[in-house]
């Protein structure tokens, strides 16, 4: 009894240490390596368009930039009215650079007392109508900074939105000749907002608005909030937490902003948490009530082989061992039954140890799953995650449902009709990771439906196919046919792929004769192997294919039927 306890103990201990223990610690590093890559790509994003913000703004700002130098470059156009000639050159150069630039804008020409030589807009903004000699607004930055070039956010006359004034003061020999100044309005950069959901929010180097999608930052004065000036990567404020990217844009002229907010995030994020610590627990705290019933069924093939062998230590030569589990215990029973040859019953032992093998090696075969395409199919919903969270569902669905029937282990055969519908979750997958490029028909007859066949059959039919069939095409089309013949069912998958070749068509043929795998080729072995453990010759797969002109799969196996006839 002492030897008994210590050997349960032993098995609890390692079951905890070695199951529970780590299966906690896996999931909660999963999960917090979920959270850290979710919230890392809202981050990249959000800095992604902020960075686009900046790039456009740059670009504008110094096309503009040149095209106003070229402007005070002409000092002809300040001397006295302009030709015709010239005022026609200056307006085709102006829309010029506006067209291939993306943005539009306004261009004022004033002589040295800031009369208006020159415009292409018939009104004159306020902020522009500034007397000669009153030190103000743009004139006033443009004259202390003569040469260089002057930014001021000012009120448009033309709707709410704000005008970018950027302008010079033009002198030739310490002369002042004019000025020239252009007008850049905010709803030009409209195509910058629409981009992205995240709100982006565009500021002179005051803080002053000048365009926005949005206005949570923005107090009552157009400006932008000093929690937002003075955030960091992350921001809490309003109850709500929040990504915040800014950076400088040309020259400190303007700042952005790009604010996005993951308070849904972390509260979905803090919810599934507290639930899988909760599960966690309820899981832990049940292993552990259950441990001891666990244990005592784990150790009862231990007792009793003890039983047998006891019992022929008194002559009881005729009682075999028989261990369903397959672990170290059967190898015991296996040479325990193998020393008592001389039994009668021996050789039945024996053809019930090859059913038993025949079973765990169906077993073995049917649990095998491509991961490859395990692989792929989650690359792919990783990617749908981003542009597609709907079709990213779905495709997780059919991968779960495809999944949980694969791993089923409770029968060896099921109908082709249970199969078939599963095969429909692998399908689903296919066409939403291939989209056009894959299609396929099904076209089985009534009467087979209702036979029965070893579990997983099709959905290695189709892989074979989509594996070999694509090559270098762009399409692929799969057909799969199913019908009974001679009391035999014969199940047909063909594709119009590229075909294999002759060497790995040979290469494919002999092993398929082979009792054991030795190749990197698993699908179609398994399922000639499975059916041939299972109903013996002359049933299997045969091979078809010349290349250039697809591929012809032929498995056939017998008609049993349910016991409701077809």
């Amino acid at each position: 009894m002492k030897r008994e306890r210590y050997f349960r103990n032993e098995l609890r201990k390692l079951f905890v240490s070695y199951a529970i223990i780590p299966a906690v610690l896996f999931t909660l590093l999963c999960g917090a390596g979920f959270i850290l890559v979710l919230v890392y790509g809202r981050m990249r994003t959000n800095e992604e368009q902020n960075r686009f913000a900046v790039s456009e703004l740059e670009r504008v700002l110094a096309g503009y930039e040149k095209e106003l130098a070229r402007f005070s470059g002409n000092t002809p156009i300040f001397t006295g009215a302009p030709a015709p000639k010239g005022r026609i050159e200056a307006f085709e150069q102006f829309y010029g650079v506006s067209n291939e630039l993306g943005c539009e804008g306004d261009f004022y020409v004033f002589d040295a007392d800031r009369n208006l030589i020159l415009s292409n807009s018939r009104e004159l903004p306020e902020y522009l109508a500034v007397p000669s000699g009153l030190n103000w607004g743009i004139f006033a930055i443009m004259e202390n900074r003569a040469g260089e070039t002057a930014f001021r956010l000012m009120d448009s006359y033309k709707s709410q939105a704000k005008d970018l004034a950027m302008g010079r003061a033009v002198e030739d020999g310490g002369k002042r000749l004019g000025y020239v100044v252009f007008a850049i309005n905010s709803s030009q950069f409209n195509r910058v907002l629409d981009r992205s959901e995240a709100q982006t929010i565009i500021t002179d180097r005051f803080g002053w608005g000048y365009f926005s999608n949005g206005y949570n930052f923005l107090d009552g004065s157009n400006r932008v909030l000093d929690v937002l000036k003075n955030a960091g990567p992350f921001m809490t404020w309003d109850g709500h937490m929040y990504l915040a990217a800014k950076q400088p844009v040309y020259r400190g002229a303007l700042m952005a902003y790009t604010v996005s907010d993951i308070q849904n995030i972390i509260l979905s994020l803090t919810l599934g948490g507290t639930l899988l610590i909760t599960a966690l627990a309820f899981m832990t705290a049940w292993v552990l009530i259950t441990a001891n019933k666990v244990t005592e069924k784990k150790t009862e093939d231990f007792y009793r082989i003890l039983d047998v062998m006891e019992n022929a230590g008194t002559g009881d030569l005729d009682t075999v061992i028989k261990i369903d589990n397959n672990n170290e215990f059967s190898i015991l029973a296996d040479v325990y039954n193998g020393m008592i040859l001389r039994l009668k019953r021996q050789m039945e032992n024996n053809r019930k140890m090859a059913e038993l093998v025949a079973v765990s090696q169906n077993r073995q075969l049917e649990s095998q799953f491509n991961p490859h395409f395990l692989y792929n199919t989650l690359e792919n919903i990783r990617y749908m995650c981003r542009i597609e969270p709907e079709t990213a569902s779905k495709m997780i669905l059919s991968l779960s449902q495809l999944l949980r029937y694969s791993l089923d282990s409770s029968k060896a055969e099921v109908s082709l009709k249970e199969d078939m519908e599963h095969l429909e979750s692998y399908l689903t997958i296919l066409k939403y990771r291939f989209n056009k490029r894959f299609s396929y028909q099904i076209d089985i007859t009534p009467e087979a439906y209702a036979c029965r066949i070893p579990k997983l059959i099709l959905q290695p039919m189709i892989e074979n196919a989509v594996k070999y069939g694509f090559g270098d095409q762009q399409t692929l089309r799969v057909e799969l046919t199913a019908y009974i013949y001679n009391e035999k069912l014969t199940m047909i998958c063909r594709d119009d792929g590229v075909g294999i070749s002759q060497g790995t068509l040979s290469e494919l043929n002999a092993l398929l004769e082979q009792e054991e795998n030795r190749s990197r080729h698993s699908g179609l072995y398994n399922i000639h192997r499975r059916i041939q453990i299972l109903y013996g010759r002359p049933y299997g797969v045969e091979i078809r294919s010349t290349e250039g002109h697809g591929t012809m799969l032929v498995v056939t196996v017998p008609a049993h039927r349910e016991e409701t006839e077809c």
